[in-house]
């Protein structure tokens, strides 16, 4: 190994990805995330219990909602030295609650089993995420993040429908994947050494401390607006499918064709790492991902339409790991980064809601052009925030570098005061 390179990681206290800390790290993540992901499945099996469609919707936002509040209360705790407890804490009761719903045969048992379940995975969705920051790269890694988990999802979205949509498959897959996450949950890395916010110097200044706890509430605020916008124009895809007459099986080709789009996205932010940087992307993309946005409900031609739904979540996808990344990068310890997908959950909960009551008050245009207009509205503090975390990241390996170069000279001093002595 070079000198260049040794420098390279001397300079940086996060923890290296590896094999245990990765494994840890992105199965709690997909853990934490399940719900979001098998949701028209999960509606599907209340359905069975005797449910109402509208009832069943009810039930799952109540169970995101668990899922998020958990994750937003709980994010100092993971950011903290009892990351681990919380994590096997949480997923314990995810796996109990899970497993209940998957064998429960009294409806209200069920219900108020698959809620609590939703609860404790939230304890997963913080210690992920607060375990991203603890890691080298924050870009690489919520890009690998992404990747992994949308590979994975594709497996259990195809494997569940084959086994039957049924109670037991679909909470009991939750179920599993709690017990997983439960299983390596004593993986996940610590807070890296010297990961306090620390004062800068002056070519850094735009990274002082007062600055990073400005910055990452900004973006708890920004994110899950940005994302409501996004879960607002997917989960109404049938609906706008239907107005310009695109087919069900083209739809579904559309949808699967952009969780593929998605994929190379991330592909390209995991292969780019630091070296793209996070201001400009996500500037570009928000941007892009805004005219797409309005596209839509301009557009009557059904191949367009299907065309705009896999352009606009495979931008979506690539602005996410950016995202994650920059509240990675704000702290090592995972302060911002842990509550983001939390906060996330709570827009995306309402997403449905948010979208079919603009539709029908406002229109299909009108509601496009207010979601694109979000994505346009958020660039500019988005940016600023990026680049607070970019500084937040090279203020930290410069404080550890000189940490690092202190203790060697002291070493290298004690040694040569004993050989002389």
């Amino acid at each position: 190994m070079s000198s260049n390179t040794h420098a390279v990681q001397g300079s940086d206290p996060r923890h290296p990805l590896g094999i245990k800390n990765g494994a840890a790290t992105f199965l709690l993540g997909l853990a934490g995330l399940m719900m979001a992901n098998l949701a028209p499945l999960i509606i599907t099996a209340l359905e069975e219990l005797g449910l109402s469609s509208l009832d069943a919707g009810g039930v799952l936002t109540w169970g995101l909602l668990a899922s998020a509040v958990v994750g937003l209360g709980s994010s100092r705790l993971a950011a903290g030295v009892h990351r681990r407890m919380l994590a096997l804490a949480g997923l314990a009761v995810g796996t109990v609650g899970f497993g209940f719903a998957a064998f429960a045969s009294n409806q209200s048992l069920a219900v108020t089993a698959f809620i609590i379940g939703g609860a404790g995975v939230g304890a997963a969705i913080s210690t992920s995420g607060a375990a991203i920051a603890a890691l080298r790269n924050p870009n690489r890694v919520s890009a690998m993040n992404g990747i992994i988990n949308r590979v994975l999802v594709m497996i259990v979205l195809a494997i569940i429908p084959i086994m039957g949509i049924s109670q037991i498959n679909v909470f009991g897959a939750l179920a599993v994947l709690s017990l997983l996450g439960f299983a390596v949950a004593s993986w996940l890395p610590d807070a890296p050494e010297h990961a306090e916010p620390v004062d800068v110097t002056q070519s850094l200044k735009i990274a002082e401390p007062r600055r990073i706890t400005w910055a990452g509430i900004a973006i708890l605020i920004v994110f899950p607006l940005w994302g409501t916008s996004e879960d607002a124009i997917w989960t109404m895809a049938g609906v706008l499918g239907d107005s310009v007459g695109l087919s069900p099986t083209a739809l579904g080709t559309a949808l699967s064709a952009a969780a593929g789009g998605g994929l190379i996205t991330m592909l390209i932010a995991l292969i780019g790492g630091k070296k793209i940087g996070r201001a400009v992307p996500l500037a570009l993309a928000l941007a892009v991902g805004g005219v797409l946005k309005i596209w839509v409900g301009y557009t009557d031609d059904p191949t367009t339409l299907a065309w705009l739904i896999i352009l606009i979540n495979t931008v979506y996808a690539f602005a996410f790991a950016l995202f994650i990344a920059t509240a990675a990068g704000l702290d090592a310890r995972g302060r911002w980064s842990a509550p983001m997908s939390g906060a996330y959950l709570v827009g995306s909960s309402f997403a449905p809601l948010i979208g079919a009551w603009l539709i029908e008050t406002v229109g299909i245009q009108t509601f496009a052009l207010m979601m694109g207009i979000v994505s346009f509205v958020v660039i500019i503090p988005t940016v600023v925030i990026a680049r607070v975390s970019v500084g937040a990241e090279r203020a930290l390996e410069r404080e550890h570098a000189a940490a690092t170069h202190a203790a060697a000279a002291a070493t290298n001093a004690a040694t040569a005061g004993a050989h002389h002595a």
